[in-house]
């Protein structure tokens, strides 16, 4: 009653962003009557088994779930396969990178008359949560339903943890719905083992560091820089910016020679504001109005879902969302992945795992505004550090192949197909 009382509380205090986002963003909160259970979600699984639920809230977790999730559709390929998200960057993501799922849909919200509408539609054999974002009563019905429940990728955060351990009870109860927890690192299995019996987690790893992404040809990459206008210069993608972000780190890295500076917000609603803000500083073009006579030193990318293109053209990236302490950082593996050597700002809190993974193979280096410019510098004047670089970023990619079978075997132990 009393978590009831508090989603529903959350539910109006949310309200007032929710009508402000619409009106000066154009964000709608799709599917909201379906979120709330007065619309059906329309499943149709037919014949298809099993049915599995993946849970992924945002851009980084709904990436952490492409390997898996291929993998399971080959093990499993009469399955069928649920996506959900949180955010509408999520959902955009997930039908881009998950192409092969039956069904996108926005997670429904917590209330018991919601969620019981969403289990009279569709009974899951497996749920599968990504990293974080459970929900009681979700859990709950889920169980009484017989699902199987699996949080892979999992992470807890200190803070999260202290809060849990003040409704200690409560706390219990929610994760007691899990058969399996298949924590990260030995740190997050300590947390968890705080609410759920020790024998039900596990240490996998991170999906962040299995997927292998598609490779460009030369001719595509050569397209590309034509498109951009890139002919013998060094190339900066700022990816992952929030507000202030872009003006800060132009400020730092507008004067640097030969070099064009490509600036990816995180949010789309943002695009038109960031470039305005932009504008005041240097000289700038959209991606989507850049004319083959422009040479701009700065491209505001005003299109979602193409970073793993630029980054196979960029010589180094920034991963933003660091230089604000309000973010706590984004996954800095994503350039890594393509062999682009990562910077970043003095606030990583939320990816501490990732910050670490990055030292210890020395793929990157953790950068304050004052030092940017000439720390970047350095390594566009001296080829030899930045290829060091470079091979180190391949190194880390191929060390960790064995996750992705760690984390399956365990998940396909607990169903019977």
């Amino acid at each position: 009653m009393i978590y009831s009382f508090l989603l529903f509380l959350y539910f109006l205090l949310s309200l007032p962003k929710v009508i402000f986002d619409y009106i000066f963003y154009k964000k709608k909160k799709q599917d909201i009557l379906k979120r709330l259970g007065f619309k059906s979600y329309k499943f149709e699984p037919k014949d298809k088994k099993p049915i599995i639920w993946i849970h992924a809230v945002s851009v980084g977790e709904t990436k952490a779930a492409i390997s898996l999730l291929e993998r399971l559709k080959s093990i499993y390929p009469s399955s069928y396969i649920i996506v959900s998200s949180t955010t509408q960057t999520g959902y955009i993501e997930a039908k881009k990178s998950l192409f092969f799922a039956n069904k996108f849909i926005f997670f429904p919200l917590d209330f018991s008359f919601s969620i019981k509408k969403v289990f009279s539609q569709i009974k899951p054999d497996l749920i599968i949560f990504i990293e974080t974002d459970f929900w009681y009563n979700f859990l709950k019905f889920a169980k009484k339903n017989g699902s199987k429940i699996v949080l892979v990728s999992a992470k807890i955060s200190k803070r999260s943890t202290s809060n849990f351990l003040k409704f200690i009870k409560f706390s219990k109860n929610l994760f007691s719905h899990f058969d399996l927890i298949l924590a990260q690192n030995e740190l997050y299995k300590s947390r968890f083992s705080n609410f759920l019996d020790i024998s039900k987690i596990i240490i996998s790893g991170n999906l962040k560091l299995t997927n292998c992404f598609t490779l460009l040809s030369n001719d595509d990459l050569d397209k590309y820089r034509s498109k951009l206008n890139i002919k013998d210069q060094r190339v900066i993608l700022i990816a992952s910016t929030h507000n202030t972000e872009e003006e800060l780190l132009l400020n730092e890295l507008k004067n640097l020679k030969n070099t064009k500076i490509l600036i990816a917000p995180r949010h789309p609603e943002r695009f038109n504001l960031a470039y305005k803000q932009l504008k005041k500083i240097c000289s700038i073009s959209l991606l989507s109005n850049l004319k083959k006579s422009e040479n701009p030193k700065v491209i505001l990318i005003d299109k979602m879902g193409i970073l793993n293109d630029l980054y196979q053209i960029s010589t180094v990236c920034i991963v933003a969302g660091s230089f604000i302490d309000r973010v706590g950082g984004h996954n800095i593996l994503e350039p890594v992945f393509f062999n682009t050597p990562v910077f970043f700002g003095p606030y990583m809190h939320s990816q501490e795992d990732l910050k670490e993974i990055v030292f210890a193979f020395n793929a990157g280096k953790q950068l304050n505004l004052k030092n940017i410019k000439e720390e970047i510098s350095k390594y566009f004047d001296n080829k030899d550090q930045l290829e060091i670089l470079i091979n180190n970023c391949s190194k880390l990619k191929n060390s960790y192949k064995i996750i992705l079978e760690n984390t399956t075997d365990k998940i396909i132990n607990l169903l019977s197909f």
